[in-house]
C-alpha cells in the first residue's frame, strides 16, 4: 500500500512538473516576442524613414529595397524560436543561393523578387502589433496569479492591512488566505489559456513563415537531383552487395559448418567408449562448431535477412517484430499492393524499423511496443511506436539521423514525436512505385 502511494506520489509529481515545464516554455515563447520586435522596428523603422525621407535621389530605392530584406532575419529568429518552443524544425522557405550563383546583389535580387520575402515582411509587421498584447497577457495572467497565491504575505506589506489584486479583495487574514485556493484555480485557467493560445500562434507562425517557398535555381535543381540520384544508386548497390555477402556466406561457409557439425556428430558416435580423451576433445569441437555456426547465422541475418529476400517485407518485419526484446505488437496491411515494392524500397524500410527497435530496446525503457505498415496513396508509411521515457532528440546523435539519411536517399520523410515522459512514436513514409 505504501509503495503504490509512492508510485502514485511520483506520477502526480512528474504530471506537475512536465505541467509546469510547458507553462514555463509558452510563456517564454509569447513574452520573447517583444523584445524581438523592438529591437528589430529599432532597426527598421529608421531603415524606412531613410529610405522615405532620400526617395527623390538615387540613394532613396536602394535603401527601402533593404528594408524590404529586414523580414528574412527577422524569419530566421522567428523560426528558431518556433524549432525551442515545438521541438520540431521549420524549414527556410527561400531557394539556396550557392556562390556559383552570384554574389551579395544577385542575392538579394533574387530574395526580393521570392513572395517569400514579402510574407516575411508582412508577418513582421503583424508580429510587432500583437507582441505587445502578447507580452502583457503573460505578465498580466502570471502577476495575477503569483498576487493571489501570496495573498496573505503580500496583505502584510499593506498600510491599512487591505489588499486589493484585480477584483479580489482581502481585509482579514482569513480573506488573504482564501485568495490562496483562488490563486490556484487563476494558474489552472492560465495555464491552459496561455499553452493553447501559444500553441495556436506557433501554428499561423509556422504557416506563414513558410509560405511562398521557392525552388532552387536550375543549376541547383540540376544538381540537386543528380545528387539525390547518386544516393539512390549508392545506396542499391550497398544492398546489392549485402545480399551478395548474405548469400555467399549462406550457401559457403555455412553449409561448409553445417557438414563439419556433421561429421564432428560422427566422429562422437565412433568414440562413445573406446577413447574418452578423444571424445573429450571431439565433444568440444562439436560444441565450438554449433555455437560459430549460431554467430554466423545471426551474422547473416543482420547483414540481409533471408526472410526479406525470400517471402517479402511483411514476413521479415513481422520476424522483427517477434525478435525484439522489447514485446512489439506488428500491424503490417499491405492489401491492394498487386506486386512487391522495389528491393531498395524493402530493404530501406526493413533496416529503418531495425534501428527504430534497435533505439527502443537500447534507450526508451518501454514495456511495450508497436510496428505498424500500411500503404497510403503512393508511399509506404512504417511507425514505430513505444511506451518509454520519450525525450528523443533527432538530431543528437541517437541513430535517427542515420535512418533519416536512408530514407531521404528516396525523398521520404521522418518525423518524430517524442515528449518527455513518452510517448515516442516515429512516423516515416517512403516513395513507393508499385
Amino acid at each position: 500500500m505504501e509503495l503504490q502511494a509512492q508510485e502514485r506520489g511520483a506520477a502526480i509529481y512528474a504530471l506537475l512538473g512536465q505541467k509546469s515545464k510547458r507553462l514555463g516554455q509558452s510563456a517564454l515563447y509569447l513574452a520573447g516576442g517583444f523584445p524581438v520586435a523592438l529591437l528589430w522596428l529599432v532597426v527598421w523603422l529608421p531603415t524606412v524613414a531613410l529610405g522615405a525621407a532620400t526617395a527623390l535621389i538615387a540613394i532613396g530605392l536602394p535603401v527601402l529595397a533593404v528594408a524590404a530584406l529586414f523580414g528574412i532575419p527577422f524569419g530566421v529568429v522567428e523560426r528558431a524560436r518556433l524549432r525551442l518552443f515545438t521541438g520540431r524544425r521549420v524549414p527556410t522557405p527561400h531557394a539556396p543561393h550557392a556562390r556559383e550563383d552570384g554574389g551579395a546583389l544577385v542575392w538579394a535580387w533574387r530574395r526580393i523578387r521570392e513572395p517569400a520575402t514579402w510574407w516575411e515582411l508582412g508577418y513582421a509587421a503583424v508580429h510587432c502589433a500583437v507582441a505587445v498584447a502578447d507580452f502583457a497577457l503573460v505578465a498580466g495572467s502570471l502577476l495575477l496569479s503569483a498576487s493571489l497565491l501570496t495573498a496573505p504575505l503580500l496583505r502584510g506589506f499593506t498600510r491599512d492591512g487591505e489588499l486589493r489584486v484585480a477584483v479580489f479583495a482581502a481585509r482579514t487574514g482569513l480573506q488573504a488566505l482564501l485568495l490562496v485556493p483562488c490563486g490556484g484555480v487563476v494558474l489552472v485557467v492560465v495555464f491552459l489559456v496561455l499553452t493553447r493560445y501559444a500553441e495556436i500562434r506557433a501554428r499561423i507562425a509556422t504557416s506563414l513563415l513558410t509560405k511562398g517557398r521557392s525552388v532552387a535555381s536550375p543549376h541547383q535543381d540540376g544538381k540537386i537531383g543528380q545528387l539525390v540520384r547518386s544516393r539512390a544508386r549508392i545506396l542499391g548497390a550497398f544492398d546489392a552487395e549485402r545480399r551478395r555477402i548474405e548469400r555467399d556466406l549462406h550457401d559457403g561457409a555455412q553449409q561448409r559448418l553445417t557438414a563439419l557439425i556433421m561429421t564432428l556428430g560422427l566422429a562422437r558416435l565412433e568414440l562413445a567408449d573406446s577413447d574418452p580423451a578423444a571424445r573429450q576433445l571431439v565433444d568440444k569441437a562439436y560444441q565450438e562448431a554449433r555455437t560459430t555456426l549460431n554467430e554466423l547465422r545471426d551474422l547473416v541475418h543482420g547483414i540481409y535477412p533471408a526472410a526479406l529476400t525470400d517471402r517479402g517485407l511483411p514476413t521479415a518485419l513481422t520476424a522483427l517484430a517477434e525478435d525484439c526484446a522489447v514485446p512489439t505488437e506488428a500491424e503490417i496491411d499491405l492489401e491492394g499492393m498487386r506486386t512487391r515494392p522495389p528491393e531498395a524500397v524493402e530493404a530501406a524500410t526493413y533496416f529503418v524499423a531495425c534501428e527504430a527497435l534497435t533505439n527502443v530496446v537500447k534507450h526508451s525503457g518501454a514495456t511495450e511496443a508497436r510496428l505498424s505498415l500500411r500503404r497510403v496513396g503512393p508511399h509506404l508509411v512504417l511507425e514505430v511506436y513505444d511506451n518509454g521515457v520519450g525525450g528523443v532528440d533527432a538530431e543528437a546523435g541517437s541513430g535517427l539521423l542515420g535512418l533519416a539519411d536512408r530514407v531521404a536517399a528516396f525523398e521520404g520523410s521522418v518525423h518524430v514525436s517524442s515528449p518527455d515522459g513518452g510517448p515516442t512514436r516515429l512516423h516515416v513514409e517512403i516513395p513507393c512505385a508499385s
